[in-house]
């Protein structure tokens, strides 16, 4: 039994998070990849104390790219990401920009990424309103 609990394990190296084992279970694939990202298709979310509220989406293929992620609703309560979907199946998250070169945090809120947590499968959409900004400054309180 413990042959197959290995077999589904995959072990990444992460600058971040060093090495990682993570359960064949726990990734996510994007069938069209991520934007400027298509040939990536298998990521891992990565929740961590030390840097909550955000989390980290990580590329299986390539662990040296990584995403840090925020629930859009830490910025708006009223966010509305695209189509219907079934809020007991699925988790939006924005990409966040840590520091851009004017120094401020922004969060990508027009390309929401969405995660299926049933059948784990995650896309990028680009919502077609004009409400929403690819760099939403965050304000943040020290």
């Amino acid at each position: 039994m413990q042959k197959e609990v290995e077999q589904d394990l995959i072990t990444i190296h992460t600058p971040h998070f060093g090495e990682l084992e993570i359960s064949k279970e726990h990734i996510f694939h994007f069938e069209n990849g991520m934007l400027g990202f298509d040939n990536l298709k298998d990521y891992v979310l990565i929740s961590d104390e030390d840097t909550d509220p955000f989390k980290w989406l990580i590329s299986i293929e390539e662990s040296d790219i990584g995403f840090p992620l925020l629930s859009p609703f830490l910025i708006d309560v009223n966010y509305k990401f695209g189509r219907d979907y079934e809020e007991s199946y699925f988790a939006p998250f924005v990409v966040i920009t840590l520091a851009g070169e004017d120094g401020n945090i922004s969060a990508n809120m027009k390309a929401p990424i969405i995660l299926n947590i049933e059948n784990l499968k995650g896309e990028q959409v680009i919502l077609p309103s004009e409400k929403y900004s690819p760099n939403h400054i965050l304000k943040i309180n020290k």
